[in-house]
């Protein structure tokens, strides 16, 4: 990784952070009365342009998609499809996949959960699952897609296509931070397979599983070793568990840990992770110019968009606003 190559990206991103939404403007949003409301507060903001264009309120996703397809449209030009592009848009090309392969197996149309961020050919791909020749299929999705299909003329379980693209997708992702050459995405790929692997864990417990069950699903790569998971499966989890406690991620696991111990509800895991995630991020404020400083504002605005998300839809359900501002999640600006 040459960091010189990030220098006129990086000047460019510190102008850019100056529009992020700030925690101040999400408790104005929690305030408003309605979902209108709401969305008027965005007039003064970079998303005006997209809420300008939906017929209704309602079809605030519609905005948000576009948004979010846009800004790394810009990045892609901007980096020149970098492997730091690449590293960001990974996981929405293993979801495109998952949504490809359930459409084949199940014989319905997902189209309508196809999210159009990165280099997934979506059409292309099709036409390819559609010929039924697998040695048509993208090579970077090859091993996976036969590794679906063969389990599930065996096994004929949907939710494995789940565990194996997930699998597939946090190898690669590892790999890519690898090749970045890059610390901080290092940890961020760590840090999100082991929170991931202690919510499986979790789950898995409750679900009464056999290990043989849990080895396949326990992502490698992470701080705590897959053996630990494995040891575990049958010992009750809480915030004192010793595996967990050597993890960079630890605190934040401690209180959801306690909370689904209280009401076996795991949802406490999703905004953990998005908090620590917005945490680790800000480091990259310290840095001059390097492909970290790219990386966080993307990160930053990817969550900023789920604040959003997490506003309008509570907005429109009439949820209390003390509920909605306990679901937000931390601020990168």
């Amino acid at each position: 990784m040459d960091r010189q190559d990030f220098i006129q990206s990086s000047v460019t991103t510190r102008v850019y952070e100056k529009d992020l939404l700030n925690e101040n403007f999400f408790d104005r949003m929690a305030e408003a009365e309605n979902l209108e409301s709401a969305i008027r507060l965005l007039n003064d903001t970079s998303y005006h342009e997209y809420f300008a264009k939906i017929d209704r309120p309602e079809d605030y996703e519609v905005a948000l998609k576009e948004a979010l397809q846009d800004i790394y449209i810009k990045y892609n030009k901007m980096l020149n499809k970098s492997k730091v592009i690449k590293f960001l848009t990974m996981k929405y090309e293993y979801h495109n996949l998952k949504v490809m392969l359930k459409e084949k197996i199940s014989g319905i149309d997902y189209t309508r959960m196809f999210i159009d961020v990165g280099s997934f050919d979506y059409e292309e791909l099709r036409k390819d699952f559609e010929s039924g020749d697998r040695a048509k299929i993208d090579t970077r999705y090859s091993k996976v897609v036969n590794r679906v299909y063969d389990d599930y003329l065996e096994e004929s379980d949907p939710q494995n296509i789940d565990i194996y693209v997930d699998v597939a997708y946090f190898e690669n992702l590892k790999q890519l931070a690898k090749e970045i050459d890059s610390e901080l995405l290092i940890q961020y790929a760590e840090d999100l397979i082991d929170f991931t692997n202690v919510r499986t864990l979790l789950r898995v417990q409750r679900q009464k599983v056999d290990l043989q069950f849990l080895e396949k699903i326990i992502i490698p790569g992470g701080t705590i070793g897959v053996e630990k998971f494995k040891e575990n499966l049958f010992n009750k989890i809480d915030e004192s568990s010793t595996f967990i406690k050597s993890a960079r991620i630890y605190y934040y696991l401690r209180d959801s840990i306690k909370e689904y111990n209280n009401t076996q509800s795991l949802s406490a895991f999703e905004k953990s992770m998005d908090d620590y995630i917005v945490s680790l991020t800000k480091e990259a404020k310290k840095i001059n110019y390097g492909p970290e400083v790219p990386f966080a504002y993307l990160m930053a605005k990817e969550n900023e968009i789920k604040n959003l998300r997490i506003l309008l839809v509570s907005k429109l359900n009439n949820l209390p606003k003390n509920f909605i501002k306990e679901r937000l999640r931390e601020t990168y600006a």
